[in-house]
């Protein structure tokens, strides 16, 4: 994992993990992060509770893959 915090205006608790091949997980409006920077994360761990957006709202999450620095469509990356 490279960054777990809030010091990202308008994500509220956020996490980014890195992947193979420069790939790029970004989780944001989190409630309450369950883990840490530099922590190993395996799939299907619980790495953070949902939450609401900080402008308010329904609970949700944004999710976004990037490639490098590019947001890309998620769908070409999940099974």
């Amino acid at each position: 994992m490279i960054y777990s915090g809030d010091g990202v205006k308008g994500y509220g608790h956020l996490i980014i993990l890195q992947h193979e091949n420069d790939l790029f997980t970004v989780y944001g409006f989190n409630q309450q992060n369950l883990v840490r920077l530099g922590d190993f994360v395996s799939q299907d761990e619980k790495i953070a509770l949902s939450g609401v957006p900080p402008s308010g709202g329904q609970p949700r999450l944004h999710f976004e893959v990037r490639k490098g620095k590019v947001a890309v469509n998620p769908i070409l990356y999940l099974p």
